[in-house]
């Protein structure tokens, strides 16, 4: 199947837009104006994540819009014209020119100009934050510095260490929406082990933070949709972008995604929604105080909204599994089903004792690994407080 040709560029035309009057919807009707208004007729966009926080392309400023989170530049070029936004790790950009040729060569400068972070010189990994704002679910983007397993396997106890293994090499995701529970007490090390998971799955899996699980269950039914759904909306978006020609009053546009077969994938098969501390909204009069979310939520887990969808969901909570609802701890409903314990006296003498600290045998108790590091630190901390019995 051949390209379509590039369409001719049409005559100019006066050009008249209706917008908003808040400072992002300011840059959509300059950049649009620009476009139709100009008879540009190809336009590529594409986005990605960057620690880039400023552009460096050469040109004329049409727009700037600057905010504490980042900045968004209209910019006009030699060879067409160009809107790049830097906000929260991301970058979103769109360029617009007389011909493919040119529209792509752009887009590759930028990349360029704003080149995403390299995971090859550390062990990071991007990851997407969800919140819902005044205007719906928003998505923020932050690459993060994360542990191997093999760094930090030795801060879990026996069974703890047994199911968490299991998780980070071998485990194969055989269907969308399942469930992976990790429950126990404060200071028992989830958080370190989920930022190893996020390691141990890069190949495969996006990481999905919510920032805001009350919310995410709560009354906003489209937060929970939006957020499952978004690479399935993407997907049908770039289909209806590969159309040869919009056609738009008199003029021909050409609207390419760069999301073709001969660019990279940005996105990975899997995504992991990790909700963390979430216990509370998972107890069994959790439909009294959150309403429907708790249902919608197990149907994502393993209900008719999940189904087909390569979507894992993490929960992490303090609270004792006998505490929640039966519907989330059944038996079958879990891929896994990870209990975090303090470390046994012998296992928490051994951790010390690697790291250089000698204990007294008769005094060592069990502990959790935040209270070994705070003993490893030196911290001025009660020993009762630190899982060392006083009175031994």
């Amino acid at each position: 199947m051949t390209e379509p040709e590039t369409p001719r560029r049409p005559p100019h035309m006066p050009f008249a837009a209706s917008h908003g009057v808040e400072h992002d919807e300011l840059a959509n009707a300059i950049f649009n104006a620009q476009v139709l208004g100009g008879g540009v007729p190809v336009l590529h966009a594409d986005n990605w994540a960057t620690r880039a926080n400023s552009v460096g392309l050469e040109g004329d400023r049409i727009f700037v819009h600057r905010t504490r989170w980042g900045r968004r530049e209209i910019i006009r070029v030699e060879d067409g014209v160009v809107d790049v936004g830097l906000f929260s790790g991301q970058a979103n950009v769109a360029v617009a020119a007389d011909t493919d040729d040119l529209a792509r060569a752009l887009l590759e400068r930028l990349r360029e100009l704003l080149p995403a972070p390299d995971p090859s010189g550390a062990q990071e990994v991007t990851v997407t934050f969800w919140t819902y704002g005044p205007h719906g679910p928003q998505p923020a983007w932050r690459t993060i510095s994360v542990p191997a397993w093999t760094d930090i396997e030795a801060n879990y106890a026996e069974a703890t260490h047994a199911s968490l293994a299991r998780l980070m090499t071998d485990f194969q995701p055989a269907h969308g929406g399942q469930l992976v529970l990790w429950h126990g007490d404060v200071g028992t090390g989830k958080t370190f082990a989920l930022r190893a998971l996020a390691w141990e799955w890069r190949d495969w899996c996006d990481l999905h933070y919510i920032v805001d699980p009350d919310s995410f269950f709560g009354q906003h039914a489209d937060y929970l949709l939006h957020v499952i759904l978004q690479q399935e909306w993407e997907a049908q978006f770039a289909s209806w972008q590969a159309a040869p020609a919009i056609h738009v009053g008199a003029s021909a546009a050409t609207i390419v995604s760069e999301s073709s077969e001969e660019s990279e994938p940005r996105r990975k098969p899997w995504r992991l929604l990790v909700l963390e501390d979430t216990g509370e909204l998972l107890q069994p009069d959790a439909k009294a105080v959150i309403g429907q979310g708790l249902s919608r939520f197990l149907n994502l887990a393993d209900g008719l909204i999940g189904q087909g969808l390569r979507v894992l969901v993490l929960v992490t909570t303090n609270e004792e599994i006998r505490k929640l609802h039966p519907a989330v701890a059944r038996p079958g409903r879990s891929a896994a089903n990870v209990l975090f314990t303090q470390l046994a006296r012998e296992e928490a003498g051994a951790w010390l004792a690697t790291h250089g600290v000698e204990e007294d045998e008769g005094k060592a108790s069990t502990a959790t690994i935040a209270e070994l590091y705070a003993r490893l630190e030196g911290l001025d901390t009660p020993k009762q407080s630190l899982g060392f019995d006083a009175s031994a």
